[in-house]
């Protein structure tokens, strides 16, 4: 005949399953569904989306004003060229006059400097004889008018005054004429030239102006062009993939079938979320707090894993697994949900990838609250009597005068002997069983 054990040293259930929660993959765009990818190859996208019915009159307006505009532009820039090839043939035409008038200026100087040179040696001669002959008149040597030897006298001196004026108003015009200042009459066509030219000085302005305008709306439209483009693209075809760290759970989309933004193309579980949803007796629930340690296993798995506790969900009548990818087990009288995670300090990527295999019924252990006690007094037992051999040690040494011993041979005394360890490990058995015994020690030795 056989008989079962009771669960003296742990407690466990295998109403435990792997869950985790469950993320709607949705479409961006409304459109028909042309690929879907069941497979679980991360390099393709999960699905594919066309839609061939995108408004695209925004884009044709922007096209339409963009070309409109496009050909202004050229317009404005040929007649901006044409007023530069204007301008330089007024201005060569003013440059040609400009140095005729100056050579004309110069020789007209040059000949009034001449007859300055003239008069006033002509002058000099009249005045000399009006002068010596009107002092002979006056000396009644001669008869004559005084008065009109005067007035030759002024009229030379006048005579040489107005060749001098002559001689600065040409050398003043020759230098307006340099500076393209041009006065009179004579001049008026250069007058006209320059007036031509400041007036379509003037207009190429103003189409340099409108040109840098309707530049500015050009770059304008274009980045709103290319915005658009953009955005017709990704209205036109979406590529819709799964992200590394989560993992296909159930594809609903369809090849062919219509879908509209927001619709759910699949679903997925995220690994790093991943957890075990165990159910517990209350009476077993007393033993666990958040943060306990358990140890999870499954008949797949090579080897345990540890986890820990991170949520206590008493019975209710509410479901609560709605949002995951599994349906919890269903409880009875006296019994809740605990959630079970990855232990962070010895959880890798085999592990989560365990606790992502959602719809894995496992096994879940944790020991006894005794054990836990024994183990903990235990270990500190252990370490106080490895405390007091070593103070023992020392102390006989110093009564003995021998060698204190080396870290080596120290190492090697603060050892517990198995006789030490077995009467800690009953010491602390015996208290934790029967916490009042007092003949404890005497049955260990």
């Amino acid at each position: 005949m056989t008989t079962i054990a009771p669960p003296v040293f742990s407690s466990s259930t295998t109403r435990a399953v792997t869950n985790a929660p469950v993320v709607s993959i949705t479409s961006p765009i409304g459109g028909r569904v042309v690929e879907v990818n069941t497979g679980g190859d991360g390099n393709l996208p999960l699905a594919t989306i066309e839609n061939d019915r995108v408004d695209r009159s925004t884009l044709i307006g922007l096209t339409i004003e963009l070309t409109s505009l496009q050909n202004d532009l050229a317009l404005k820039q040929s007649i901006h060229a044409d007023y530069l090839r204007r301008i330089a043939d007024l201005e060569r035409d003013l440059n040609r006059q400009q140095a005729a008038i100056i050579i004309r200026s110069d020789n007209d100087l040059r000949n009034a400097q001449a007859h300055l040179e003239i008069v006033s040696l002509s002058s000099a001669n009249e005045k000399n004889a009006a002068e010596r002959k009107l002092g002979l008149v006056k000396k009644g040597v001669i008869a004559g008018n005084r008065d009109e030897l005067a007035n030759t006298l002024r009229l030379e001196d006048t005579k040489i005054v107005a060749a001098r004026l002559r001689v600065e108003m040409l050398s003043a015009d020759l230098g307006n004429a340099r500076s393209g200042i041009f006065v009179g009459g004579e001049q008026q066509s250069l007058q006209d030239l320059q007036r031509e030219i400041r007036n379509v000085k003037a207009d190429r302005s103003q189409i340099s102006i409108q040109t840098a305008t309707i530049q500015a709306r050009i770059d304008q439209l274009k980045a709103l062009a290319k915005a658009e483009e953009e955005r017709i693209a990704k209205l036109v075809r979406a590529d819709v993939a799964i992200s590394t760290q989560a993992k296909l759970f159930k594809t609903v989309a369809q090849v062919g079938k219509q879908v509209s933004g927001g619709d759910t193309l699949a679903e997925s579980v995220s690994c790093a979320d991943a957890f075990v949803v165990a159910i517990f007796s209350e009476r077993q629930a007393q033993s666990l707090s958040l943060g306990a340690s358990v140890t999870v296993e499954a008949d797949g798995w090579d080897s345990p894993v540890l986890g820990r506790v991170e949520r206590l969900v008493p019975k209710t009548t509410e479901r609560v697994d709605l949002d995951y990818a599994v349906p919890f087990p269903p409880t009875e009288r006296r019994e809740l949900y605990a959630f079970i995670a990855p232990d962070e300090a010895h959880s890798d990527n085999g592990v989560v990838n365990k606790f992502c295999g959602v719809g894995t019924w496992v096994t879940v252990s944790m020991p006894k609250t005794w054990v836990v006690w024994t183990r903990r007094q235990f270990d500190n037992t252990s370490s106080a009597l490895a405390g007091y051999a070593g103070q023992l040690r020392q102390h006989l040494a110093a009564f003995t005068d021998a060698p204190v011993a080396g870290p080596s041979e120290q190492a090697r005394i603060t050892r517990v002997s198995p006789r030490g360890a077995r009467l800690a490990a009953n010491t602390t058995l015996a208290v934790a069983m029967k916490p009042d015994s007092t003949s404890i020690q005497a049955k260990a030795l």
